[in-house]
């Protein structure tokens, strides 16, 4: 706290009182009233009554519109504010708070109206002839500062609606896909043909989201598609995704160990089609080329539109969990089951997007858990127990 004797009549050295005689001064004495702020604590509040004028003699203020507390500029010691609300009568324009440690002298409505009865002088009008010029300052910078807090606001505004129209449009598409495959998967006897329709779907599927991308007008590095800082953006994937591995191969050797439904299964037991050879290799050959393709539909497209439509608390959090639910419905065709076990990586994947903010790096996290997981580790095998 600041100590009394630091700021007993520093009210009197404020530019709001520079032109008043020091007589006069000692008529305000007994009609000012002193106030200690923390930093952090509200001196006026935006809407409130404008009911006093604020001189600040020590500390620093910001000067804060809006809900979403866009700060317009500072006070500091010396000066004064709340001028403008007493002389119009309108509600507070601004809320006003302490910064650093802060001492103000308040001037009440009344107050002024006991001075001008006491003194015959209309102590704002002075105070107000004697600071037009500073007073005008303020007003035009406060002006150039709202009219920037709008057009930002307005520039926000229409990021929100653009990035609310991609993802309608991404769901949709991802409505699509997976209404198709479902469709198709009664027709699919075998596992590679089922590889292969799935495969041309997913394709189709990325084409109409790049056309949606570039119809977006937004720059390719805003749904990942950057090279910055590839080496360490794919040894940390690598060194990532490797733990992740090692850690569903022990999570499987112990379901393995004290689970009766699945002790005829092997730890390492790799996925091989029943058409042979040949459809084994496709399968995994198009799992590594189309896990790339997955990433920006869920994380690029899907997972940024969120990052910045979303507002409020843990904007990262809500979108990752978004874009994964659609990412585990989109497997719906391979069973619930499945889809509920791929929500897993997905959060990983997630996690992994919003901290790189780059496709290289999880679309190689995806092609590796993937194949391991899915391939060496067969955990579908699991899954179906």
């Amino acid at each position: 706290m600041i100590p009394d004797s630091q700021a007993a009549e520093a009210w009197r050295a404020n530019l709001f009182l520079a032109d008043v005689a020091p007589a006069l001064l000692d008529q305000l004495e007994d009609l000012i009233a002193r106030a200690q702020y923390a930093p952090g604590e509200a001196i006026l509040v935006e809407g409130d009554d404008s009911d006093r004028v604020c001189l600040l003699t020590a500390g620093r203020a910001g000067v804060y519109k809006g809900a979403e507390r866009a700060r317009l500029g500072s006070v500091e010691a010396g000066a004064s504010f709340g001028e403008m609300g007493v002389l119009s009568g309108a509600p507070r324009s601004t809320t006003v708070t302490a910064e650093t440690p802060a001492v103000v002298w308040s001037i009440s409505s009344a107050s002024f109206a006991t001075f001008r009865d006491r003194t015959g002088v209309d102590l704002l009008a002075v105070s107000m002839r004697a600071q037009a010029g500073v007073l005008g300052d303020r007003l035009a910078r406060t002006n150039d500062m709202a009219a920037q807090w709008l057009r930002e606001r307005m520039e926000q505004y229409r990021i929100r609606e653009a990035f609310g129209t991609l993802f309608t449009n991404v769901v949709l598409m991802m409505f699509i896909y997976t209404s198709a495959l479902g469709a198709l998967r009664e027709y699919a006897a075998a596992a590679s043909s089922s590889t292969l329709t799935s495969s041309a779907l997913l394709v189709a599927m990325a084409a109409g989201a790049a056309w949606i991308m570039k119809s977006s007008g937004f720059p390719p590095a805003i749904f990942g598609f950057t090279l910055a800082r590839w080496p360490r953006v794919v040894a940390e994937s690598i060194a990532l995704s490797l733990a992740f591995c090692a850690a569903m191969t022990l999570c499987k050797a112990v379901l393995l160990h004290w689970s009766p439904a699945h002790d005829h299964l092997d730890v390492i037991s790799p996925w091989r089609s029943p058409a042979g050879m040949a459809a084994t290799v496709t399968a995994y050959l198009l799992y590594a080329l189309l896990s790339p393709v997955q990433e920006f539909v869920a994380r690029g497209l899907m997972q940024g539109a969120l990052s910045k439509m979303l507002t409020g608390p843990q904007v990262p959090l809500k979108s990752i969990l978004l874009a994964n639910a659609v990412f585990s419905v989109s497997h719906q065709h391979l069973g619930l089951a499945y889809a509920l076990a791929v929500f897993v990586p997905g959060l990983f994947w997630g996690w992994l997007y919003h901290r790189q903010g780059s496709l290289l790096g999880v679309a190689l996290s995806h092609v590796i858990i993937g194949l391991w997981c899915t391939g060496v580790l067969d955990l579908a095998s699991v899954v179906a127990g």
